[in-house]
C-alpha cells in the first residue's frame, strides 16, 4: 500500500539502493534490531553480560580507558537512564547522523559478534536483522556474521543509469519493478521481474519503430541496425522465456510453481537495466 505522501508525489515510490549511505530509517531499523535482540533480552540490571560487552565496547570498539567504562544500565532516583551509561552513550553514538553509514554497520557485527547466543536465538536475531536491511533497501546482508554486499556499484549503476537515461513508458516499468523489489511491507518478486522484462519490450518495440512486433522480432530489427552478436540475442531471448514459460512469472502459478526469490528479481532488474544501456549506448555509436 502506498501512502498519501507517495500518491501525491511528494516522497519518493522508490527507495534507491544503499551502497555507501544509510538514512535515518535504515539506522533506526538497525538500532531497533539490537534493541530486540539484544538490551530486550537482558535485565537492565543484573545481567553480567551486558556489562561485560560494556567492557569489551570500550576496549575494542571506541578504544578507550577502561577505567571510564559505566555499566550497561544505570538509572538516577527517578529510575530514569543516566546519560553516561554505556546503553546511552552507545545510542548516542549510533543514532548521530555524524556517525560513518560504515561504522554503524560495523558497531552492530561487532555486537552480534559479542554476545554469546544459542544457535536458535542467533538464527532469530540473523533473520530480523536481514529483513531490516532487505526492507531499507540496504546493499548488504548478514552472512556468516559479516556483512557482504549484495549489490556493487556496477549494478547500481546500471538500474540508476536506466531510469534516468530512457523515456517516460521504459522507466516507468523500471520504477515499478524496483519499488516491487524493495517494497519494505510486501515485496513482490514475481511481478517485479514482469516490470523489468517489459521495460526491455517497451524499449525493443520503440527503438524498432513499432508497438506490434513480437519481442524477437524487434530484437532481429534491432540486430540489423545494431549489430551486436547473435549469442547476445539468443541469451536475451532465452532469458525472456524464462519470464514467459509455464512456471508462474507471466502465468497463472501452478502447484509446481517455484515462486521467484530477492535474488532472482534483483538479477533481472540489473541485468535488464543493463540490456536497456547496452541498446542506448549501441545506438549513440551509430553514425548520424
Amino acid at each position: 500500500m502506498t501512502l498519501f505522501s507517495q500518491r501525491m508525489g511528494i516522497t519518493p515510490l522508490v527507495k534507491a539502493i544503499q551502497l555507501e549511505s544509510m538514512d535515518e530509517e535504515l539506522r533506526n531499523g538497525l538500532w531497533n534490531v539490537l534493541q530486540v535482540c539484544f538490551w530486550d533480552e537482558n535485565n537492565h540490571e543484573t545481567n553480567s553480560q551486558l556489562d561485560s560487552v560494556a567492557r569489551r565496547i570500550w576496549f575494542t570498539f571506541f578504544k578507550l580507558p577502561l577505567d571510564g567504562c559505566p555499566r550497561f544500565f544505570s538509572y538516577d532516583y527517578l529510575e530514569t537512564l543516566t546519560d553516561d551509561c554505556a546503553f546511552s552513550v552507545c545510542r548516542k553514538f549510533f543514532l548521530s547522523s555524524s556517525t560513518k553509514w560504515w561504522k554503524a554497520y560495523d558497531f552492530v557485527e561487532f555486537i552480534f559478534n559479542e554476545f554469546n547466543l544459542t544457535d536458535n536465538v542467533r538464527s532469530k536475531a540473523d533473520k530480523f536483522l536481514n529483513h531490516m536491511l532487505e526492507r531499507e533497501n540496504s546493499a548488504y546482508r548478514f552472512v556468516g556474521s559479516k556483512f557482504v554486499a549484495v549489490s556493487d556499484d556496477n549494478e547500481i549503476n546500471a538500474i540508476e543509469t536506466a531510469l534516468e537515461e530512457n523515456g517516460n513508458s521504459v522507466k516507468s516499468h523500471f520504477q515499478r519493478a524496483l519499488s516491487l523489489l524493495s517494497d519494505r511491507r510486501s515485496p513482490d518478486y514475481r511481478n517485479s521481474i514482469k516490470e523489468s522484462i517489459s521495460a526491455v519490450e517497451s524499449l525493443c518495440n520503440t527503438l524498432a519503430g513499432t508497438n506490434t512486433k513480437k519481442f524477437s522480432d524487434a530484437l532481429t530489427e534491432l540486430e540489423k541496425t545494431c549489430s551486436f552478436h547473435p549469442a547476445l540475442k539468443r541469451a536475451f531471448l532465452q532469458l525472456y522465456g524464462y519470464t514467459s514459460d509455464s512456471g508462474g512469472i507471466r502465468h497463472a502459478l501452478t502447484d509446481e510453481s517455484e515462486p521467484p526469490s530477492y535474488a532472482d528479481a534483483k538479477f533481472m532488474l540489473v541485468t535488464c537495466s543493463a540490456f536497456c544501456n547496452f541498446l542506448k549506448a549501441k545506438l549513440s555509436e551509430l553514425p548520424q
